[in-house]
């Protein structure tokens, strides 16, 4: 559902343009990638419904550098697999490359998951502060994107999901030092009604726009189109759609991106 919820939020956004209403789009370019992990997707379509990886059979929402080692490894059985190296997948290395050579014009990034009905920050490898007031600020704005998501959302710590090594949002925090969230669609199961995609897009939708009211806040002055901090917004999904359904790399997550400049 992370998927359809993606690109339901970007139709949202080209047919308020069109019909002249005000958008997010009116203040920040936005970059959407709507499934990074095609192979994955593909898999998902025929062969294994809820296929997370990619079709090296690695997770790319643990393949990214972690500032922290996860003390117990997952085997390459596992769901969680995290590939032999950061980057050593050509979804994750294409993705970093790319967002490092946009870096100068990107305020934020957003990494869409499913299905617990979370706004995720840093960190999840740990249970450390960050510190330096940006604890406080993150707080702030996973509590006003999830009041805006609805009553389906609540903002926390990805720690306090559970610990994750290797991920997207912590990498790109760490590096860039620019607000990250991931967002988990709400749901039941990965595999989601067709009649959910209307509820679970407009909820992200409203996410989406929160959000960047809420990067001009937390990167502290306002960003016009044509300055060069701008906003990116990377929806990272993962790959699966089922009756129109989608399984996340991370449980989700991967590779949706949106990105707003």
């Amino acid at each position: 559902i992370a998927g359809s919820s993606n690109l339901f939020t970007l139709s949202s956004i080209l047919d308020d343009i069109a019909n002249k209403k005000p958008t997010a789009a009116d203040t920040f370019n936005l970059y959407f990638v709507p499934i990074a992990n095609i192979d994955g997707y593909d898999i998902s379509w025929n062969g294994n419904r809820y296929q997370r990886k990619n079709a090296n059979q690695v997770d790319l929402n643990r393949n990214w550098p972690s500032f922290y080692k996860n003390p117990n490894p997952p085997s390459p059985s596992a769901e969680d697999y995290p590939g032999t190296s950061p980057f050593s997948e050509p979804e994750t290395k294409g993705i970093g490359a790319w967002l490092k050579a946009k870096n100068s014009e990107l305020a934020g990034w957003v990494d869409v998951h499913s299905v617990a009905g979370l706004i995720l920050y840093p960190y999840g490898d740990t249970t450390q502060p960050i510190g330096n007031g940006q604890d406080e600020k993150f707080q702030r704005l996973g509590r006003n994107v999830a009041a805006a998501a609805g009553r389906n959302y609540k903002g926390q710590t990805s720690a306090a999901l559970y610990p994750a090594y290797g991920c997207f949002d912590d990498y790109h925090y760490r590096t860039y030092k620019k607000p990250i969230l991931t967002i988990e669609v709400a749901g039941s199961d990965f595999v989601a009604p067709a009649s959910t995609i209307r509820t679970r897009g407009t909820e992200i939708f409203k996410a989406l726009t929160q959000f960047v009211k809420e990067v001009v806040v937390f990167n502290g002055s306002p960003r016009l189109r044509g300055e060069e901090n701008a906003v990116a917004i990377p929806y990272l999904v993962n790959q699966q759609e089922s009756d129109v359904v989608e399984r996340d790399a991370d449980e989700s997550s991967v590779v949706s991106d949106v990105i707003v400049d």
